[in-house]
């Protein structure tokens, strides 16, 4: 990718390493279909994929480097390989080619939605950490994700339908619309985190735990299973591999799982309710079948 090509020397490698170490691109597809639905400029439409997909890449290495992970789909983090220093450089030089990608399109209003959600996703970083260990509640742990997580599908789509020219009353669709599949993704990632396949997902299994993270099934198991055995995990800095499988069956000796299917499983009845506004065309039947796909994904 000609993003990882043109860094500084130091930063080649490991840049082009986190662009191309796989994942769906889901982000950039959102933003493609939306703008299908109307009629947009080739080039700058490419520029506005790459940046989604690059401004992507930079969180996932800042969030590596906060959470001291060693690796990512199988392959060593770029803070694990290459240290702390050009880590949080390689991810701040993304961050910066995001923005200037979106510059050379010259549409104020998409700098500005990718300035919010980046905005957003500092911010949302920021609480998760302060929280981590910390038993949160539900709307504190929606608030995080909708900053974190859906905050770039909802910019996604709202870059796809403003270069694609449609109207205000369908861009605020498609931003609902893509808020709501962030929130069911990450649910259903927070459920792939205690029965996934280790090796399929970003992290390992039972890795929230580890790190402290209060997932939406870990509230809903603290109200109505083993509290302490589930709290031993989170409050911990380093529980024993004994410690992490008890908090695990904890948790799933529960219907935190079913309940949190079911929140998800709302988020995408919504989201897909939402593109009534929509043209119906391709695009749009694409949509809802991305979004229908989301809850109980394996990867």
């Amino acid at each position: 990718m000609e993003v990882g090509k043109r860094a500084p020397a130091p930063l080649v490698e490991p840049s082009l390493e986190a662009l191309m170490s796989g994942g769906k691109r889901l982000r950039p597809l959102l933003l493609v279909l939306c703008a299908g639905m109307g009629v947009s400029d080739r080039e700058s439409l490419l520029k506005a994929a790459t940046a989604i997909e690059v401004l992507h890449t930079a969180t996932l290495i800042h969030d590596d480097i906060v959470d001291g992970a060693e690796s990512r789909r199988g392959v060593p983090t770029a803070v694990a390989k290459y240290g702390r220093e050009i880590a949080v450089a390689t991810g701040d030089y993304l961050f910066a080619e995001t923005f200037s990608e979106l510059a050379e399109i010259g549409d104020a209003r998409i700098v500005r939605s990718f300035a919010e959600a980046s905005e957003g996703l500092a911010s949302g970083e920021l609480e998760q950490y302060r929280s981590n260990g910390v038993v949160v509640d539900v709307e504190e742990y929606l608030e995080h994700i909708k900053l974190k997580t859906a905050g770039l599908f909802k910019v996604a789509c709202v870059a796809g339908g403003t270069l694609g020219r449609l109207t205000i009353r369908q861009v605020d669709a498609l931003a609902t619309y893509g808020q709501a599949l962030g929130i069911a993704f990450q649910m259903s990632d927070d459920i792939m985190d205690l029965v996934g396949k280790p090796g399929l997902m970003g992290k390992g299994i039972g890795a929230d735990l580890i790190e402290g993270t209060v997932t939406l099934p870990v509230i809903f198991a603290l109200r109505e299973g083993d509290e302490k055995t589930i709290r031993r995990v989170l409050e911990d800095p380093e529980p024993s591999p004994e410690s992490i499988e008890a908090g695990i069956e904890a948790v799933l000796a529960t219907d935190a799982i079913v309940k949190t299917e079911a929140w998800a499983n709302g988020e995408i009845d919504a989201a897909i309710a939402d593109l009534d506004f929509l043209p119906d065309c391709p695009e749009r039947e694409f949509l809802e079948m991305v979004a229908s796909e989301v809850v109980g994904r394996e990867v």
